[in-house]
């Protein structure tokens, strides 16, 4: 069934039809707020209703037909044309849209492709985002609303609990210590009734211990962030072998969190997408987002990083960064130990064969 809402379009190309039922256009100062450039293949935010939709990376020069649906994987019957002949992009006004959008960009010939924000619209989210979109190796894409990864969810507000109830999300992952759930609970899963894991554990941190006292250089605390993330594949395993063990076994959709969601949250990011084909630099650019997401929300959680406000900059700068380097650390002790991090993937989290071919099926179109 088509979902009912207002929308009005502007495109690059001309021809526009709606198939959504006549209702007042939004207010055109809403799209007069549009000022970000969108990413040459996604969706952003252009401000309150307003979507600015770009796939100029994937098909820049074919006109395409632009679709809107309320589910990822809505059949053709359910999906609402806002456009025909749009060019690489179009800015697209649903003030009353119920729930997240989901844009299908359609060619005349082959298959079309699906688009969505990355980053969720939470009101207390903190690097709240969706992995799906990414084009695998053999030139599939990840689905989206399938696979979450974020950064504690203890700010999250009734909004954000009604908006995130609309996902279907089944499952949570925490992999946070006892000490910062006690710090920054999460009362969304208690209210969802989701089913929540998390276990009882110490970081050892390696010589992150080093960083707080403030008798360091910039460069020693990115060698120690370093050290640490060599350390994060064999800490975090029960974790992450919970976390595939899930999805494995079909509990869909899934959101994992740990409290920045650029550290655990971030490698376990980076081995879902290496288990579902997606390559390393792509992996890597996702891991790379963060630095993009999550200094807003930590500005806002005023109260969520105060040993940090206590560092001087240029220590606390490689706490704060999702450098490369960081997570290639961790990719390259993966390999040292296991000689890949596929192998890592078999052979420490126990993702076999059969269990990764059933992952793709179910989390790559």
């Amino acid at each position: 069934m088509k979902v009912m809402f207002a929308a009005t379009v502007a495109v690059a190309g001309a021809g526009m039809g709606f198939a959504a039922p006549p209702a007042a256009a939004p207010a055109p100062a809403a799209q007069a707020a549009v000022s970000a450039p969108a990413p040459e293949f996604g969706v952003e935010d252009g401000g309150p209703g307003v979507f600015r939709v770009n796939w100029s990376a994937w098909n820049p020069d074919a006109p395409m037909a632009l679709f809107v649906a309320d589910k990822p994987d809505a059949p053709a019957a359910e999906r609402v044309k806002l456009a025909d002949h749009a060019i690489h992009s179009a800015v697209v006004g649903l003030p009353d849209f119920p729930g997240r959008p989901y844009f299908y960009v359609q060619p005349a010939k082959g298959e079309g492709r699906w688009l969505a924000q990355r980053l969720l619209p939470l009101e207390g989210g903190r690097n709240f985002r969706d992995l799906g979109g990414y084009r695998t190796s053999d030139g599939h894409s990840v689905r989206w609303g399938k696979v979450y990864r974020s950064g504690s969810m203890a700010g999250l507000m009734p909004a954000d609990f009604e908006y995130l109830g609309r996902l279907g999300i089944r499952s949570v992952c925490d992999f946070r210590t006892a000490g910062e759930r006690k710090s920054e609970p999460n009362k969304w899963v208690e209210a969802a009734r989701i089913d929540y894991y998390t276990r009882d554990y110490e970081m050892s941190g390696g010589d992150l211990a080093k960083l707080f006292s403030g008798k360091i250089t910039g460069e020693q605390a990115r060698a120690s962030m370093a050290d640490m993330y060599r350390t994060l594949p064999y800490e975090q395993a029960p974790a992450y072998r919970e976390m595939f063990r899930k999805m494995t076994a079909g509990e869909l959709p899934l959101a994992f969190n740990c409290s920045a969601g650029k550290d655990r949250a971030g490698l376990a990011a980076a081995l879902v997408l290496t288990a579902l084909g997606v390559p390393r630099e792509t992996v890597f650019a996702d891991y790379a987002l963060t630095d993009q997401y999550l200094r807003s929300a930590l500005e806002r959680d005023k109260g969520g990083n105060q040993m940090l406000s206590k560092l001087p900059k240029e220590i606390a700068e490689p706490l704060l960064a999702a450098d490369p380097l960081y997570i290639r650390a961790a990719f390259d002790e993966m390999t040292r130990r296991d000689g890949s991090p596929e192998a890592y993937l078999r052979n420490v989290v126990g993702l076999n064969e059969q269990d990764q071919a059933g992952l793709r099926r179910a989390l790559v179109e």
